[in-house]
């Protein structure tokens, strides 16, 4: 099924969002260790993927708001896969995603679903200690993106997908999930706390590793991981929603106002140490926000959600020049 051009311009917002979200961990701030470094402990995260490494990641995330004691309730879906590839060039990392495959559905209904038009891509130029460099192929992008909103939403995409903006997307996203991670310590219990400054869309966030397991043939750490988010982004929507509860019953929508509102994500991860190649996040969200409507009653509204990341990582024979001795994987198209 061809994509066509959406109303949704938070379904435009996840697109940018994965351009972001290689498997490899890296971030703007400098590293904590270097690998020389981090290969004599092996006890901390350190940055090699081997090269030539192919996979496919799929992120999915549902998102379900509600009016607390009445029959309204929302329900958003979204799939994103993305083919990545990286390439070892000297001593840097170029890792290339490309979106192959988009789904969004609100309510059951399709809203898009298909290959999207070729050119929702980005190429991350990374160093050997794991810190982004720079990050190509954006005017592309946002050439394609803008191609994809619907007449009426233009300006309020126009900001979003700019060059500039995918760029500062693509590097929060680096450091919010795995930036600070590269030379922190490994082991069992190794925790730290990251605060942003205020205003941030993630206020802070705590990482603890809890164990080793295997995963696909390799050893893994699983971490927990808490973020505190701020909760202006899902009040925006819970005003939206009783807005237009209101508008239908032929209210002023323009007396709707927010009173409190509170968001948090949890969940766990899978990360190879040695590599920092991911293999799975499973993420719960949640929180409440409460407004009054044109007659001052009080109405509460929950937001709850899930994300899930899965990659896939066949076996397949080790790389001709591989990274830190790792084993390449080539995934399956």
């Amino acid at each position: 099924m061809s994509i066509r051009p959406v109303n949704r311009v938070a379904w435009l917002v996840a697109m940018i969002a994965g351009l972001g979200g290689s498997s490899t961990a890296c971030s703007k701030e400098p590293s904590a260790a270097s690998p020389a470094s981090a290969a004599q402990n092996t006890q901390t995260f350190r940055f090699a993927p081997p090269d030539g490494t192919n996979f496919v990641r799929t992120d999915k995330r549902r998102r379900e708001m509600g009016i607390v004691g009445a029959p309204l309730r929302r329900v958003d879906d979204e799939e994103l896969t993305w083919h990545i590839a990286v390439e070892q060039h000297g001593d840097q990392y170029h890792v290339k995603q490309d979106l192959v495959h988009i789904s969004d559905k609100r309510d059951g209904r399709i809203v898009a679903e298909g290959r999207p038009p070729e050119g929702i891509s980005a190429e991350l130029v990374i160093d050997h200690d794991g810190n982004l460099l720079e990050v190509r192929g954006l005017d592309k992008a946002a050439q394609v993106l803008r191609s994809l909103v619907a007449p009426g939403e233009e300006a309020d995409a126009a900001p979003l997908i700019t060059p500039d903006f995918l760029s500062d997307v693509v590097a929060m996203r680096y450091r919010v999930l795995f930036g600070e991670t590269i030379g922190k310590g490994a082991t069992p219990g190794s925790t730290w706390t990251i605060t942003n400054p205020p205003g941030s869309v993630i206020a802070s966030r705590t990482v603890t590793v809890m164990g080793d397991e295997a995963c696909d043939g390799t050893t893994c750490a699983r971490l927990h991981v808490d973020f505190n988010l701020d909760p202006r982004e899902v009040a925006g929507a819970a005003s939206d929603m009783l807005k237009a509860r209101v508008s239908a019953a032929g209210g002023d929508a323009s007396k709707v106002n927010v009173k409190t509102a509170s968001y948090g994500m949890k969940g766990s991860m899978l990360v190879e140490p040695a590599t920092m190649l991911n293999h799975g996040a499973q993420l719960d969200e949640g929180g409440t926000v409460t407004l009054t409507d044109p007659d001052g009653q009080s109405v509460t509204v929950e937001v709850k959600g899930t994300t899930e990341l899965t990659y896939s990582y066949p076996s397949a024979p080790a790389a001709e020049h591989p990274a830190g001795g790792a084993k390449s994987r080539v995934a399956t198209q």
